[in-house]
């Protein structure tokens, strides 16, 4: 048997996480089980920073999946290569046991079901999809206008696809729900700047008091929100839909033309991707936490779980909005560099939320905002003003029909 969970999460290692071969200077995986190392001078001298016996494997395994990152953290850092405690495992047979489902009396098809989804990037107006660098706007042959911002597309995706799932008795959660550019906390991004970011720069010890008026009053907005909102916004996110404990989580993205340079013309391109957790690169392994991220990808269910439920949404990406794949002809050089291929469409990839979250996830890209049939499609898009493009309630329900299939695949798994 110890041999057999060995090569199972040797082969898991390398089809979602080792993307480059220095990872394995950081773990080994053998017949006792799995070790980690907090470098490759730790691994010569045989100094293992934390050691998983295969017998204590469904035990982490349920604190992946019934705790919180905090606590989930705190076991790593403390256990060691010590065993788990015998009140380490009461606490997590108490919890386990608080998560059961109990049916309702009325079932519909997602009864008992929990999803949540999030809308990427915050912008309302151009202005603010300007500084995220998440917008579309030109001015096509025919003299039409285009005005695209991705964070009003995915907000309205999230609208519609909400509506759907809870039509069909799931309980739905969103990290964001308000227009006026606000992200998770439901603070603008200008109120955010002019109230938080003073103090999160005085927190960077760092930095000194001229480096610090320097980003306050002359860094570009674009980097301001890049370097420091944003990472605040999407550990918000991830907080909320962790503590939510979804069965399925949406992140919904819309996609541009990497050779579409400025995004000043259409793109005669398009293609769709997904992204699941996994394709940790060399220097990913630096510290504590990420190697605490690592193991928690590397044994939990979610990790498989996500490919199928990736798999369900991508293929009807393809079927129902007809958008193809991305392949090795047409595939963006960025993803050679960074994620590792799962199949059709599919990519591990080691993104922010991707590393973050703790449930079965797909991270989506359905189609690309410039192409010259998808720009005209989406352009009469507008939440603020309740216009919903057709398209967008297209990309909505392939999701929702994705999700569907999922949830009738795992029911059908657990059926006797």
């Amino acid at each position: 048997m110890n041999q057999q969970l060995a090569y199972y999460y040797k082969r898991r290692a390398e089809k979602y996480l080792v993307k480059s071969p220095h990872l394995y200077e950081y773990f080994t995986i053998n017949q006792k089980g799995i070790t980690i190392y907090a470098s490759a001078l730790h691994h010569k001298k045989g100094v293992a920073e934390f050691f998983l016996p295969w017998s204590e494997l469904s035990t982490l395994k349920d604190v992946f999946e019934f705790t919180d990152r905090s606590f989930q953290y705190n076991v790593y850092a403390n256990k060691g290569v010590k065993p788990f405690s015998d009140d380490l495992i009461q606490t997590i047979r108490i919890l386990k046991l608080n998560h059961n489902f109990i049916p309702s009396s009325v079932m519909k098809p997602l009864s008992g079901i929990r999803v949540a989804i999030d809308p990427g990037h915050i912008a309302t107006d151009m202005k603010m999809a300007k500084i995220e660098g998440r917008f579309i706007d030109m001015t096509l042959e025919s003299g039409e206008k285009i005005n695209l911002r991705e964070g009003d597309l995915t907000l309205t995706t999230a609208y519609v696809l909400k509506d759907s799932l809870e039509k069909y008795g799931a309980e739905v959660f969103l990290t964001r729900t308000s227009i006026g550019n606000k992200g998770a906390s439901n603070v603008s991004y200008q109120s955010w700047k002019s109230k938080h970011l003073p103090n999160k720069l005085r927190e960077h010890r760092k930095l000194t008091k001229k480096q610090l008026l320097h980003i306050l009053y002359h860094s570009p907005e674009s980097k301001i929100y890049r370097d420091y909102y944003l990472q605040d916004d999407l550990e918000v996110r991830a907080n909320k839909i962790n503590y939510f404990k979804p069965d399925v989580t949406v992140v919904l993205h819309y996609n541009a033309d990497e050779l579409n340079v400025g995004w000043k013309k259409p793109s005669q391109r398009n293609f769709s991707m997904v992204f699941v957790p996994g394709s940790f690169m060399r220097k990913e392994l630096s510290t504590k936490r990420d190697r605490y991220d690592f193991l928690r990808i590397l044994i939990s269910d979610n990790t498989k779980d996500s490919y199928f439920l990736s798999k369900f949404i991508m293929q009807q990406f393809v079927d129902y909005l007809k958008v193809p794949a991305v392949n090795n002809t047409n595939e963006p050089r960025y993803l050679k560099n960074v994620a590792m291929p799962l199949g059709n469409g599919i990519y591990a990839r080691n993104l922010r939320l991707c590393r973050l979250l703790n449930s079965p996830m797909c991270y989506g890209e359905p189609l690309l905002q410039d192409n010259i049939n998808e720009l005209k499609a989406l352009n009469d898009n507008d939440l603020k003003s309740g216009k919903i493009s057709e398209r967008v309630i297209e990309v909505a329900n392939s999701y929702f029909y994705g999700i569907l299939e999922y949830v009738n695949y795992q029911k059908s798994k657990h059926t006797p």
